[in-house]
C-alpha cells in the first residue's frame, strides 16, 4: 500500500488562492499609481484621476475611499477634487528623518569616479569651510587627494563655490563674511566682487571651476546637491592634476558632474 509523501519546502508558504493573491498585488499597484497621479496636482476630479491612471472610474472611486479612510488621501466635496492626505506626508517624512546624503551618494560617486577616471568628491559645508565627506580615488599614478574629513576654504573651491551658487543672496552674504578674503595662490578671488563675478558665470552654466585657486597644479569641477527646498547641501566635484584637466576638458567634465549632482538631487529630495 502506497503512502502519500508531503513535501515541506523552506521559505513561505504557498497561496491557497493564487488568483486572489494577483489581485491583491495588482490592487496595491493600482493604489500606489493612484497616489502618484495625485502628488503631481493640487488636486483632481475623480474622473480625471481615472483618465490619468488609465483605470476605470469605479476601480479608482473603491481605491480613493479606501486610502481616504487610512488618510493617505483626501477630499474636497465642495469641488469634488481630491488630493494627497496628510498620511502621505506622515510617511514621506520618515524618510526625512533617516536619509544620508553620503550613503546615498554612494553608488553615485564611484560611478562618476570610473567613468572619468578622476578622483571624485562628496562636500558638505561648515561655516566658512567645506568638508570631504565621501571620496572615490582615481586610479592614475597622479591624481588628485583629500583626506576625508579634510577641509576647503568655500570661496577658493569647486564644491564651495558651486554650494555659494546655488544659495540666496541674503544667505551667500552671511556665508562669505568680510569682503576680502584669504589668498591661496595667485589664481584666489580674495574680493567679494571678484567672486561674484565667477559665482553668476557658475549658475548660468550649472558648474563651478577651481582653476589652481587653492592647489596649484589641481583643477576641480563641482555641481550642487539640493534639498526639497531647493537649497544646496552639498557638491559633487570631479578633481584632478591641470595636465589631465586642460581647457578643452573642462566642459564634458562639466556636464557630468552637473547631471550626476541632477541625479543625486532627485535621490534625495525628489526634485
Amino acid at each position: 500500500m502506497n503512502e502519500a509523501v508531503t513535501i515541506r519546502r523552506r521559505g513561505r508558504p504557498s497561496s491557497t488562492g493564487a488568483t486572489e493573491s494577483g489581485g491583491e498585488v495588482q490592487s496595491l499597484d493600482r493604489a500606489i499609481t493612484l497616489m502618484e497621479v495625485l502628488a503631481a496636482t493640487d488636486g483632481m476630479t475623480l474622473s480625471d484621476v481615472a483618465r490619468r491612471a488609465e483605470l476605470p472610474t469605479s476601480t479608482v472611486h473603491r481605491l480613493l475611499t479606501t486610502l481616504e479612510r487610512r488618510g493617505l488621501v483626501g477630499h474636497d466635496p465642495a469641488t469634488g477634487h481630491w488630493m494627497v492626505g496628510l498620511g502621505m506626508f506622515r510617511i514621506g517624512s520618515a524618510y526625512l528623518r533617516i536619509r544620508r546624503l553620503p550613503e546615498i551618494a554612494r553608488t553615485q560617486i564611484r560611478e562618476l569616479s570610473y567613468a572619468v577616471n578622476e578622483t571624485v568628491n562628496l562636500s558638505l559645508i561648515d561655516g566658512a569651510e567645506l568638508i570631504c565627506v565621501a571620496q572615490v580615488e582615481s586610479h592614475a599614478a597622479v591624481r588628485a587627494f583629500f583626506r576625508i574629513g579634510g577641509r576647503m576654504p568655500i570661496h577658493a573651491s569647486g564644491g564651495g563655490k558651486a554650494i555659494l551658487a546655488a544659495m540666496q543672496p541674503e544667505a551667500r552674504r552671511a556665508w562669505l563674511g568680510s569682503d576680502q578674503l584669504e589668498r591661496y595662490t595667485e589664481h584666489t578671488h580674495v574680493s567679494r566682487r571678484a567672486l561674484q563675478s565667477d559665482l553668476a558665470s557658475i549658475d548660468a552654466r550649472g558648474y563651478s571651476i577651481d582653476d589652481e585657486e587653492h592647489t596649484p597644479g589641481m583643477r576641480c569641477v563641482a555641481a550642487a546637491v539640493l534639498d526639497e527646498w531647493k537649497e544646496p547641501i552639498g557638491a559633487l566635484s570631479i578633481s584632478a592634476p591641470t595636465v589631465r584637466m586642460p581647457p578643452e576638458r573642462i566642459a564634458d567634465l562639466g556636464a557630468r558632474v552637473r547631471e550626476a549632482a541632477r541625479r543625486l538631487t532627485t535621490r534625495y529630495s525628489g526634485l
